[in-house]
C-alpha cells in the first residue's frame, strides 16, 4: 500500500476510534440494565452496589444521584438517600442555566452531551421522594419543607405555562395534603386536597388515571374539618358518599399509609426517521428519542392486618406522565435536530469540495453523532399505588399480597409489629420490581 493510502486509512480508523469514543456507544438505559434485573430478582443490595461501582459521565452525574438515592430508599438507608436527593436538587439549581458552551456543543453533535438537568416531573419527584423518606424517619417538620419546596417548584411551572399536566402534579398535591393532615393543618390540607381533585380531573382526560376513592373520602373530611358545609354537601352529592370518618374519628385513631411503588418507569428509545428540508428538496436523517413502556407485572397490592383487607389504588401514572412530557417536548426537539442534520450536511459538503477524503469524514462524522438524547430517571416507577387504613393503636403484623394481571397472588410481603400511634399516621413504602416488567413494549 503507498504512503498516501496508508495516511488514508489511518485518518479513517483513527477518526472512527476518536468518534466512537466521543459518542458512546453504550447508553445510559443500558448501564442501568444489570441494575433494573437484579431489582426484579429482589436483591436490592446488589442492584445498589452496581449502580455505585457504575462510572457515570460528569454530564450525567444528576441520573446517578437520582438513581442512588432511590436506591437507597429502596434499601431502607433513608438518611443517606436523603443526602443524595439534596445534592440531586442542588445540581438541578445549578444546571438549569445552561452554559452557552453546553448549547453550542447540542447544536453541533446531539443534544445527549449536554448536562442532563431532569424533565420538570422528575424535578418534582425528587423532592416527594425526599418527602417520602422523612415521613418514613417520623420526620413530619423535615417532610413539610419538602411540601413547600413542592408547591413553589408547581408554581413555577405554572408560571412558564408548561401546560395543566406538568404544572399540576396530582399525586404531588395529594402528598402535600397528606403532610398538612399529619400535622394538622386541616385548612392548607383543604386547599392541596382539592388542587389534587383538580389535577386527577385533568389528567385522567389526557391518559388512563382515575380520580382515587380515597381522595373523594379525604375531601369530604378535610372539607368537614374546616366547616365548608356547601362544598361538603356537593362532595357527598358528587360522590354518592353518605358517611364517613371524621377528623375528630381518625385523631383517636392511628392510621397506616402504605405506598406500593410498582414495576419500573419506560425506558428511552432511539428512532431514526426521514425529514424533509424545503426549499432546497433536501432529505436529513434524524434521530429522536422514544419510550419504551415496561409492563409493570403486578396489578395492584392487597393489604391483610387486623381482620381487615384492603387494596391499593393508583394514584400516580408516571409511565404516562413520562410519555406525554415527551410528545410535549418532541417539536422542540425535532427542531433542534433538523437543524443540526441540516449544518452537518452543509459542513461535508463545503468539506467535499475542497477534499474527498475530507468531506468523507466529516460526513461521517455526523452521521455517528446524530444520536437522541435517551436519558431518564430509570429507577422511578411506573406507577404508585396508596391504601390507608385508620385502627386502633397498637402493634398490628402486616401481610402484603402483590397481584399479577389476574388479580392472583405473585409475591408475598411482611411487616411485622407495624405500631400505630393515637392521632398520627405511619408511612411506608413498598418498592418491588417483577421479572417480566424487564421486557419492553411499544
Amino acid at each position: 500500500m503507498s504512503r498516501p493510502n496508508r495516511m488514508k486509512s489511518l485518518a479513517r480508523g483513527f477518526t472512527l476510534l476518536l468518534l466512537l469514543l466521543l459518542c458512546g456507544c453504550a447508553s445510559y438505559s443500558n448501564s442501568f440494565a444489570p441494575i433494573a434485573a437484579e431489582l426484579a430478582a429482589q436483591d436490592k443490595e446488589r442492584a445498589l452496589d452496581l449502580l455505585t461501582k457504575t462510572k457515570t459521565p460528569e454530564r450525567n452525574r444528576l441520573l446517578f444521584l437520582m438513581d442512588r438515592g432511590m436506591l437507597l430508599s429502596m434499601n431502607g438507608e433513608f438518611v443517606a438517600s436523603s443526602q443524595e436527593f439534596a445534592e440531586a436538587k442542588k445540581l438541578v439549581e445549578e444546571l438549569n442555566a445552561l452554559s452557552l458552551r453546553e448549547q453550542t456543543t447540542a447544536l453541533m453533535i446531539n443534544d445527549g452531551t449536554c448536562s442532563y438537568a431532569g424533565a420538570p416531573y422528575e424535578q418534582v419527584m425528587l423532592n416527594l421522594y425526599s418527602a417520602l423518606n422523612y415521613l418514613e424517619l417520623g420526620q413530619l417538620d423535615e417532610a413539610r419543607v419538602e411540601a413547600l419546596q413542592v408547591d413553589l417548584l408547581l408554581g413555577e411551572w405554572g408560571d412558564k405555562e408548561v401546560g395543566p399536566l406538568f404544572a399540576d402534579n396530582p399525586f404531588a398535591r395529594y402528598l402535600t395534603a397528606l403532610i398538612y393532615e399529619a400535622g394538622g393543618e386541616w385548612s392548607d390540607a383543604m386547599i392541596a386536597y382539592r388542587s389534587a381533585y383538580q389535577a386527577y380531573l385533568q389528567h385522567r382526560d389526557r391518559y388512563p388515571l382515575n380520580v382515587p376513592r380515597q381522595l373523594e373520602y379525604d375531601l369530604l373530611r378535610a372539607s368537614e374539618a374546616v366547616g365548608l358545609n356547601e362544598e361538603n354537601r356537593q362532595y357527598a352529592a358528587d360522590f354518592a358518599i353518605d358517611s364517613w370518618q371524621s377528623a375528630d374519628q381518625l385523631r383517636d385513631q392511628g392510621e397506616l399509609v402504605f405506598l406500593f411503588h410498582n414495576g419500573l418507569a419506560p425506558v428511552k428509545i432511539e428512532q431514526a426517521i426521514i425529514v424533509p428540508v424545503p426549499p432546497r428538496n433536501l432529505l436529513v436523517r434524524v434521530a429522536l428519542p422514544g419510550y419504551l413502556r415496561r409492563p409493570a407485572g403486578f396489578s395492584t397490592a392487597r393489604l391483610r392486618i387486623a381482620g381487615r383487607e384492603v387494596q391499593t389504588e393508583a394514584f400516580a401514572n408516571i409511565e404516562e406522565l413520562a410519555i406525554a412530557e415527551l410528545e410535549r417536548n418532541q417539536p422542540a426537539i425535532l427542531a433542534r435536530a433538523t437543524a443540526r442534520a441540516v449544518l452537518k450536511y452543509q459542513m461535508s459538503n463545503q468539506a467535499g469540495k475542497e477534499n474527498e477524503l475530507a468531506g468523507l469524514m466529516v460526513n461521517l462524522t455526523g452521521l455517528l453523532t446524530e444520536r437522541a438524547d435517551t436519558r431518564s430517571w430509570l429507577s422511578l416507577p411506573a406507577s404508585i399505588q396508596l391504601a390507608r387504613v385508620a385502627l386502633p393503636p397498637g402493634e398490628y403484623d402486616l401481610e402484603v399480597e402483590l397481584l399479577d394481571a389476574a388479580g392472583q397472588p405473585s409475591r408475598k410481603l411482611f411487616y411485622p409489629a407495624t405500631r400505630l400511634v393515637s392521632g398520627q399516621k405511619t408511612f411506608i413504602s413498598c418498592h418491588e420490581v417483577a421479572v417480566g416488567s424487564l421486557l419492553g413494549r411499544h
